[in-house]
């Protein structure tokens, strides 16, 4: 048989390791918790060393994937009555199913065909009900009317494009505030830039996430810091950032905690409409599908997966709005070796709310920095309009408020732009701390003249 290589960095050791009865593609490392198939895409069945308890959880970590995508299918697990110590290397079939075994002992194996990525954990285990899985935090069937009866080993065929795997302990996740604050104690957004090191906190903008969320998340730090709670199902868990990206803009976010049991990070997207508009309406927002939201009134953008499988705890992410190609470009650690990923493109006449889609990897994140050139107010003051055609789109119509203290009527047009954005009192207290910008256009005005109100 293969020869078992040993290596030591492995912090935390299993209660699992692999059994020396494997498929001759196979090799194992870390003392046996680790399976790597080194060539071709089949002949890479393994065993747990030992049988394995009803509703004892194997916790299953995805380490290596086939970059090419030149194979087709995928892992494959799930449990069998044949005890590996009566198998021969040379006696095992290419692929874990249909069967294992000539004889009338029983398998129980499911092949995954989701698309499986790096770093990805997997939980299966089988009681008196059946076999199941857990992956994207839901519970999946691998087989029903199992035979506990006789002893079950867990059987994992490293098949297509998953490449290695091992096992692991059962992942730290962050599921509440007391977790977060405990894993963060000198306050989760005022960790110390990491990567993005030339910013300079003098040129910040104020940015927060907008208090209109999902019902799953939970806001710390004055709007900082979002944290999606540990639920058995996820229901529009929309995270809007609280202040429109305008052409030249630069938003940085940072990674606090990751769930290894979910596939994707969750989905990135950008709309004109300002988050407040939802304020006791998010329900008429898509609850599973945000690809539904371009069949919306407004301009929606989307981009699925927009973090790749390297994401980690404490990156940090520029999100830049380039004000001359309109692209939205997305840079990870600051790296200068890799080119930025291109979010989605963007219309350079108008500005876009970012929002996350969190139904995915990211259970908890923080916006730490904004750089606006041409915005001076922060957003708890001033509540950007991004295009007009937004008005009709929520029942409620406040397009003729003052959209800093959103109280009084808007009294104040801006020459030559014509927008009418302030009353007679925000007017003045808008220029006296900031340049000459429509909030809405952010062209350059030269006066704000005062119309009677109706």
């Amino acid at each position: 048989m293969t020869q078992v290589v040993t290596t030591s960095n492995e912090l935390a050791m299993p209660s699992f390791c692999f059994h020396k009865a494997f498929g001759q593609n196979v090799r194992l490392e870390n003392n046996g918790t680790k399976a790597v198939r080194y060539t071709s895409f089949d002949h890479g069945i393994t065993f747990t060393d030992k049988a394995i308890n009803i509703n004892e959880r194997i916790h299953l970590k995805i380490v290596e994937v086939d970059e090419t995508r030149q194979w087709c299918g995928s892992l494959a697990i799930g449990f069998t009555q044949v005890d590996p110590d009566t198998i021969r290397q040379e006696d095992l079939p290419k692929s874990a199913l249909p069967n294992l075994s000539t004889t009338n002992k029983f398998s129980y194996v499911k092949r995954l065909y989701e698309t499986l990525t790096k770093q990805l954990c997997i939980i299966f285990y089988y009681n008196p009900d059946g076999a199941y899985f857990i992956l994207d935090g839901k519970e999946q069937e691998i087989c029903k009317s199992i035979d506990i009866k006789k002893p079950l080993w867990a059987v994992i065929d490293v098949y297509g494009n998953v490449k290695a795997v091992t096992f692991t302990t059962p992942p730290k996740t962050t599921d509440d505030g007391k977790s977060l604050f405990a894993k963060y104690p000198e306050k989760p957004d005022k960790l110390p830039i990491l990567y993005f090191t030339q910013l300079r906190s003098e040129n910040f903008q104020p940015v927060t996430f907008s208090n209109v969320h999902g019902p799953e998340l939970e806001l710390y730090c004055e709007y900082k810091v979002a944290l999606r709670k540990r639920t058995q199902k996820l229901v529009r868990p929309y995270l809007f950032i609280n202040f429109p990206l305008a052409p030249g803009d630069e938003l940085y976010i940072r990674i606090l905690s990751i769930d290894p049991n979910y596939r994707t990070p969750g989905i990135f997207g950008f709309t004109n409409v300002r988050p407040s508009k939802f304020a006791d309406k998010l329900e008429a927002l898509p609850a599973n599908d945000p690809a539904a939201l371009v069949d919306r009134k407004e301009y929606w953008l989307l981009r699925e997966e927009p973090f790749d499988d390297t994401l980690s705890e404490l990156d940090e992410y520029r999100i830049l709005f380039d004000k001359t190609s309109g692209e939205i470009l997305l840079c990870r650690n600051n790296d200068t070796v890799s080119q930025p990923r291109i979010l989605t493109f963007a219309d350079l006449n108008e500005t876009f709310y970012p929002f996350l889609f969190l139904n995915g990897r990211i259970t908890a994140l923080s916006v730490f920095a904004l750089i606006a050139p041409n915005v001076r107010l922060t957003e708890a003051n001033l509540t950007l309009d991004s295009n007009n055609r937004t008005d009709d789109c929520i029942d409620e119509d406040d397009s003729d408020r003052c959209t800093i203290c959103y109280d009084a009527k808007a009294t104040c047009v801006l020459i030559p732009c014509g927008h009418m954005i302030f009353c007679t009192k925000c007017k003045v207290d808008y220029e006296l701390r900031s340049t000459k910008i429509c909030p809405k256009c952010r062209a350059v005005y030269e006066q704000a003249i005062e119309v009677e109100a109706d």
